[in-house]
């Protein structure tokens, strides 16, 4: 008798653990603007630049080939300007209700421009990058975009 009660609680916190599992990585992973940035600029500091890749936005992945992306990001940061790695700063967000990718390309509604700073220590100095991701819900997730309106 006893052993049967021990199989029901182990199959219900089995259940109860694998049903927080899902939810708390569908709630808690990039469930917003910011946060899918920041996601894609730790893969970028850890030179994952596949699953980097795997957070543009369709249209992105359009100007993009995964394998160039992943070859042409780690020549440029990690061959070229012979750093480790770079620190991310998230700064201000703002919610846009229209945004166009670069002069021609589609028009996005309920974007957020949200500002970034990369800051590295290379062989030529210590210097920042800020400039602004924009990020849109695609299949109902979070995706990144960049900035071609020049």
């Amino acid at each position: 008798m006893r052993r049967k009660r021990k199989g029901w609680l182990f199959v219900l916190l089995l259940g109860l653990v694998l049903v927080i599992g899902f939810f708390g990585v569908s709630t808690f992973g990039a469930n917003s603007p910011e946060e899918v940035v920041e996601l894609f600029y730790e893969y970028e500091k850890d030179g994952d630049f596949g699953n980097s890749w795997e957070l543009f936005h369709s249209e992105m992945k359009k100007r993009f080939d995964k394998s160039d992306y992943i070859q042409t990001k780690n020549h440029v940061f990690f061959g070229h300007m012979a750093v480790d790695t770079f620190d991310v700063e998230i700064g201000d967000t703002d919610k846009l209700n229209r945004w166009t990718l670069g002069k021609d390309g589609p028009v996005f509604q309920n974007v957020y421009q949200v500002e970034v700073t990369l800051t590295f220590k290379s062989q030529f100095g210590l210097f920042d990058m800020v400039f602004y991701c924009y990020t849109v819900e695609e299949d109902g997730d979070w995706k990144v975009l960049w900035d071609y309106n020049y």
